[in-house]
């Protein structure tokens, strides 16, 4: 490695060992195979640390950037993502009902505003953005806020392709409905909700 990388690398590292409430090992896992470049993931770990940071600035709330994890994590099928987001959806005040909805595929239980949430995370990846729905964001987030939360969006998006085409381990679909259980039953500690804004 070469020394001017040692201060990524050492960021990265530090940056993981915040994660100490994810029982199955995946971000550590994800972190280890893309600090094969430090400056990657250097850049990788701080673009979370903006996308996180989305509340303090006032452009979109925690719970519905968590609630895109949720949709993203089902929709593509990938369940390692939710060994953080789900610990994390539920401490900023994701309802239980929701997760439970989206993970499900019977979404009728959802509220509108976390309808609109889950139907612009779906248009953003699958390019499907209408004038219609970007106006519709812009009136809830205005327009900074819109940008901000797309980019989140794709962000997120390619975070996940990455987990998979690194190979990060899958928890089955099992373990991830006894980790919803425990968490909705207090059987599992919620982690602090300002624990990763970083």
């Amino acid at each position: 490695m070469a020394d001017d990388e040692l201060a990524d690398y050492d960021f990265v590292e530090a940056r993981t060992r915040t994660i100490e409430y994810e029982q199955f090992n995946t971000p550590a896992r994800y972190f280890s195979a893309l600090l094969t470049s430090p400056p990657v993931a250097a850049q990788c770990v701080r673009m979370g640390q903006l996308a996180r940071r989305g509340q303090l600035r006032g452009s979109y709330t925690d719970a519905e950037r968590e609630l895109v994890d949720v949709v993203l994590g089902t929709d593509l099928g990938y369940n390692s993502i939710f060994t953080v987001h789900l610990p994390d959806a539920i401490a900023v005040g994701v309802r239980p009902e929701a997760i439970l909805a989206i993970r499900s595929g019977d979404e009728s239980e959802l509220t509108d505003d976390e309808r609109q949430i889950a139907a612009w995370a779906r248009q953003v990846v699958s390019g499907s953005v209408t004038d219609e729905s970007f106006a519709a964001m812009v009136e809830r987030l205005g327009e900074r806020g819109t940008v901000e939360f797309t980019a989140f969006v794709a962000f997120l998006f390619m975070t996940i392709r990455m987990w998979q085409a690194l190979g990060v381990p899958e928890p089955s679909d099992q373990e991830i409905d006894q980790l919803v259980v425990g968490l909705l039953d207090g059987s599992m500690e919620i982690p602090d909700p300002t624990s990763r804004i970083g």
